[in-house]
């Protein structure tokens, strides 16, 4: 046997020893078990109509960069929601801005290598290949309230060996790769991607995180699953068929390994299990209580074994799962908000009667003159002002003499409606008849800037009579004991 032959063989034998060596250890081994779980998020924001336009915009050498955003992040949109379309005149216009973009280069570098047998190389050449992408997007409506706005980033950086080996994972994971590579696989462990793949894969990445936002999102995502004889392996065997109550009971129950860098693989394979149930859980407030139990472990298992390379997407994955519910959470608040803020000013223009300001603002809508004599007269209370100045303003607002005379004759026929300085008994048996849930109406108590409450036994006699909740009225009787005067008696507050 020639020695090339025999230096060939030997190494092979070598990294054969090294690789299988910790067969009995935790791990995920040189086969590696995947499991496909759908990542299912709902969109943050709904949408107010089925049509929508992308524009992408970028200062970048790369001049394709822009269109070939734009095509993916369409597709993405349009097979995420199979209710939309493209349209030049949409409901929603979705304008992004790359405003950074590296492209992705490759860097040679030279280091000590791993001598496996005598006369073997002393140093070996790595090959760095990294890009990342910035960019910025906001989803308008056609009257110019945004939906959505954020920034998304998408970065690679791996390292590889001569070979086309990730290095990533120290030796271990060379070794493993080069074993791989020796048996004639070729997985994207022990695969360098081109600068073209990579530039693919930061456009995917970026427009996936934007699309999160704008639709509800099903991607299918690859996890591995850590190996080992006994209760690990009977988890994963569990996990691969969709049984993951039981995966993740047998996982919590199994003993803890002695090793915490052993034991680091089944804290993992618990945040598996968790982060599969939220995926998979109809109800929102669930999904985060799975997901938080997933981030907990995936960062155990970070702690117990900060080497391993394949514990650290799962966490970044996790973390960007759990942002956007927040961030669901919070627009549901600002809706809940907006709501409430509405339905305090749809009671105060009922309360206060129609007013100058609102008959203008209908004869500017474009409303013709029969329209807004119909609107007059269904008011059910009037507040004019008719005094000459009042009548100058209506004129200049573009109110015609028509108008004017028939709010002259409803003003006479009609009660003026008292305009008070704060919340009052009207408003809040408006807002209980309109529906709007005891706490809510409660909030716009405590957060009012000021208060006319009459809480005389008449004036809370019909507020009970209206529907009004103890809970409702002892809130009303708080905020008006908050400043001096009778909380039983008419209570006005500046």
């Amino acid at each position: 046997m020639s020695r090339s032959v025999k230096f060939v063989v030997l190494a092979t034998l070598s990294v054969a020893a090294l690789v299988t060596a910790p067969a009995g250890a935790q791990g995920f081994g040189a086969n590696k078990e995947k499991v496909t779980l759908h990542r299912k998020l709902p969109a943050v924001v709904r949408l107010p109509g089925n049509s929508i336009k992308v524009t992408v915009t970028a200062d970048s050498e790369d001049g394709a960069l822009p269109y070939d955003f734009q095509a993916v992040l369409e597709t993405e949109l349009l097979k995420d929601d199979p209710d939309l379309r493209e349209d030049d005149n949409p409901n929603t216009a979705i304008a992004c801005r790359i405003t950074q973009y590296e492209p992705p280069h490759e860097t040679d570098t030279t280091a000590p290598a791993v001598a496996l047998v005598r006369g073997a190389p002393t140093t070996q050449t790595f090959q760095r290949v990294s890009g990342d992408l910035i960019v910025s997007f906001q989803a308008k409506t056609a009257d110019g309230r945004i939906l959505a706005s954020d920034n998304v980033s998408a970065k690679y950086d791996e390292q590889f060996d001569s070979s086309g080996i990730s290095t990533s994972n120290g030796v271990k994971g060379s070794l493993s790769g080069t074993w791989n590579k020796l048996k004639g696989k070729k997985t994207a462990d022990n695969t360098a991607l081109g600068t073209s793949e990579v530039r693919s894969k930061l456009i995917i990445d970026a427009v996936q995180q934007i699309a999160e936002h704008i639709v509800n999102s099903d991607e299918a995502i690859d996890v591995l699953l850590a190996r080992k004889d006994g209760p690990l392996e009977e988890g994963d065997k569990d996990a691969l068929t969709g049984l993951w109550e039981r995966a993740l009971e047998t996982f919590e129950t199994a003993p803890a390994f002695p090793k915490p860098d052993e034991d680091a693989y089944r804290l993992y394979d618990i945040g598996v299990a968790y982060e599969a149930l939220a995926y998979e859980a109809d109800d929102e407030k669930i999904a985060m209580k799975y997901l938080d139990q997933a981030a907990i472990n995936y960062g155990k298992a970070i702690d117990s074994k900060p080497t391993e390379k394949y514990f650290v997407e799962p966490q970044k994955r996790i973390e960007t799962a759990i942002a956007h519910y927040k961030e669901l959470d919070l627009q549901k608040q600002r809706d809940a908000d907006k709501a409430r803020n509405q339905s305090v000013d749809a009671a105060n223009s009922k309360a206060q009667g129609l007013t100058n300001d609102q008959v203008i603002a209908m004869v500017k809508s474009g409303m013709d003159d029969a329209t807004v004599i119909q609107a007059i007269r269904g008011a059910s209370a009037v507040n004019f002002d008719l005094t000459p100045a009042g009548q100058k303003a209506l004129t200049t607002g573009g109110v015609s003499v028509h108008l004017l005379a028939e709010m002259k004759v409803q003003a006479a026929k009609k009660p003026h409606a008292v305009v008070h300085k704060g919340l009052n008994n009207t408003q809040i048996i408006t807002m209980v008849k309109s529906g709007m849930e005891e706490g809510t109406i409660i909030q716009a108590i405590n957060g009012a800037n000021a208060i006319d409450f009459d809480l005389s036994p008449a004036g809370q006699q019909t507020l009970v009579s209206s529907g009004v909740s103890a809970h409702v009225l002892d809130a009303m009787k708080a905020r008006s004991a908050k400043k001096p005067g009778s909380s039983t008696g008419h209570v006005a507050e500046k």
